[in-house]
């Protein structure tokens, strides 16, 4: 995973930056009626997403992404008890190797470690059969690379760069100081 692709605004809230940008099938068709804060609504225990590990209590929304070799994909979905957006990545752990399945061991064990507000956390991981289900906060506007390539074509304004990388180096900084090397040459999950 690059910095450009670090979901590193996971308490940030959002509103739309260009609307006209928004085209019929993107993902912002499925927030019409979701406020611009949709993280946990403001009478949602957070513990009732956070520990939810009942696969019927998540409706999956559209596809946002594959990683990890395509081996997950990422789905936009509703934790249907609270309303809350979530993103869901699910993996089919037959199809891993060894070596894979252990990296995905260890970033979900790493996972549980960390608390940092520009560091993408893991609400709960959960196995389904042979697929593992990750459950993690809706970051609206996606990766740093989505933001530049769909609102700013031309490019972003140096203040704009320095706030993303600011929270980028505050993010590894804090994994550093913990003992874990980020690994920006690969997409873990």
């Amino acid at each position: 995973m690059s910095l450009l692709d670090c979901f590193c605004t996971s308490r940030t809230q959002v509103e739309s930056l260009r609307p006209e940008k928004q085209s019929e099938t993107s993902i912002h068709q499925h927030l019409v009626d979701v406020p611009a804060f949709s993280q946990l609504p403001p009478s949602t225990r957070a513990k009732d997403v956070i520990c939810s590990t009942n696969v019927s209590h998540y409706e999956l929304q559209v596809e946002i992404g594959r990683g990890f070799d395509n081996l997950t994909t990422v789905h936009l979905a509703r934790h249907t008890p609270t309303g809350t957006l979530v993103t869901v990545k699910i993996t089919n752990l037959e199809n891993c190797t060894d070596e894979r399945l252990k990296a995905l061991q260890k970033a979900v064990i790493l996972s549980h470690f960390f608390r940092h507000p520009n560091i993408t956390t893991y609400w709960t991981v959960f196995t389904v059969g042979s697929w593992l289900w990750v459950i993690s906060p809706f970051m609206a506007y996606g990766s740093a690379s989505q933001l530049l390539k769909t609102y700013f074509p031309e490019g972003m304004s140096e203040t704009l760069i320095r706030n993303i990388l600011f929270g980028a180096v505050r993010g590894l900084s804090y994994l550093h100081q913990n003992g874990c090397i980020h690994r920006i040459y690969t997409d873990i999950m």
